[in-house]
């Protein structure tokens, strides 16, 4: 069965074209490649930033509660005893 891979189209300015098509000539991979590499370096960066935004949001919903918090770090430190 065929999958269904969603497509964005996307335009360039003709300077960022021509610099996209170095490095791609650079690296020996296709335009939709790069676009491709890039988009999902920065959505996992993007995620982590929204995931530590929302580990800061509960953290403080528990601090208000009165209820006391760890550091990762004492975590492992507890967890390696």
């Amino acid at each position: 069965m065929p999958t269904n891979n969603p497509r964005v189209n996307v335009t360039f300015s003709e300077s960022d074209d021509e610099f996209i098509q170095l490095i791609c000539k650079d690296r020996k991979i296709s335009k939709s490649g790069l676009v491709r590499k890039v988009m999902e370096d920065w959505l996992e960066e993007y995620e982590d930033m929204i995931l530590a935004k929302r580990a800061e949001k509960a953290d403080e919903a528990w601090e208000k509660k009165g209820k006391k918090t760890i550091s990762h770090e004492e975590l492992w430190k507890r967890l390696d005893t």
